[in-house]
């Protein structure tokens, strides 16, 4: 879908310390063979709630676009995890404390995708609307044990904690959101729900690694299901770009999902088409995996770092559980503050 007026006005973050993957090998708590594999140096590990992070960052965003709250029509809130209270508002709470009482906030819950999936949404709203008007999109996770362990709930990945916040506007901004596609793929949703119900959150300890060992037909089947995911994000990068009339040589910089070597390299390759030198692989083996918020905070570090400046195009590339890819391309057009 090409966009024609809508605009990123703000990015926030709100991300907390680093955790040595290293010494958490040495303390017993991460495989060692699987430290080697993926390369990743550390993860963010925080305190704080998710929505608290997440009404953080999106303050944030709302400063550094100075941009009255008042502008603000929509806050939508996307998470992978438990929000600190069982069947409570977040998006409510991030709502109330980044923007004001009367706003309309929902939650977005397409696992890893729901930050880009929000962008998508936020931005079929604001092309409904004549005056200037802003959406705010924030995302965050505490991936606390004993609900998951971060360390070893998936081979692969793992899990930082972390909140991250996007204001789109349809009147102006840094950058343009030049165009946004989703495809999905529903067949999948089995791999990562393994073979049980459970009657409620918390019944036993998330560990994705069995659940995608238990899928039906065996590794012969997973294999199978990920080269259809791999055809449903492929499908997702190659649409954005049309619609964002972009080859993928003009793209200065992608930014992905975070995760470990083994699953990068599948990644650049098969899915995406850069060279690991401009993509946030260099931010994300650091953060690790900030469930729905990988782009926003890849999209934040980039800028502050000076990775891509004006004139710059970004790849900015979902993808979730589900399964369900969103993918945008991105045009810098002014210094933003961050």
């Amino acid at each position: 879908m090409y966009w024609e007026s809508t605009y990123i006005a703000g990015l926030g973050v709100d991300l907390p310390e680093p955790r040595s993957a290293a010494q958490a090998v040495a303390d017993g708590h991460y495989d060692a063979v699987d430290h080697e594999a993926n390369g990743i140096v550390s993860v963010l590990v925080g305190d704080d709630p998710a929505p608290v992070m997440a009404a953080r960052a999106g303050a944030a965003a709302l400063a550094a676009a100075r941009r009255p709250a008042d502008e603000c029509a929509l806050v939508l809130h996307a998470s992978l995890w438990f929000q600190g209270v069982d069947m409570a508002p977040a998006a409510s709470y991030v709502a109330r404390n980044a923007v004001n009482d009367r706003v309309p906030a929902f939650e977005v819950l397409q696992q890893c995708n729901g930050g880009m999936g929000a962008l998508e949404l936020a931005a079929t709203q604001l092309c409904a609307r004549t005056a200037p008007t802003t959406a705010l999109i924030t995302t965050g996770d505490r991936f606390a044990a004993p609900g998951i362990d971060r360390w070893r709930s998936e081979s692969g990945i793992l899990y930082g904690d972390g909140a991250t916040a996007l204001l789109l506007s349809n009147d102006r901004g840094f950058a343009r959101l030049l165009s946004t596609a989703t495809t999905a793929d529903n067949s999948l949703e089995q791999v990562v729900r393994g073979p049980d119900w459970h009657d409620a959150p918390g019944a036993r300890p998330v560990a994705i690694g069995e659940r995608i060992a238990a899928y039906p037909g065996g590794m012969r089947a997973v294999r199978a299901a990920a080269t259809r995911l791999g055809a449903t994000v492929r499908e997702s990068v190659d649409q954005a770009l049309i619609d964002g009339k972009t080859d993928i040589s003009e793209i200065a910089h992608a930014v992905i999902p975070a995760s470990g070597r083994a699953k990068l390299q599948w990644q650049l390759h098969q899915l995406i088409g850069v060279p690991e030198d401009r993509t946030s692989w260099s931010f994300g083996r650091v953060a690790g995996h900030l469930g729905a918020g990988d782009q926003f905070a890849g999209l934040h570090h980039a800028l502050a770092t000076g990775i891509v400046g004006v004139g710059d195009k970004v790849l900015l590339v979902g993808g979730g559980a589900g399964f369900t890819a969103t993918c945008a391309v991105v045009e810098i057009v002014d210094t933003p503050a961050l």
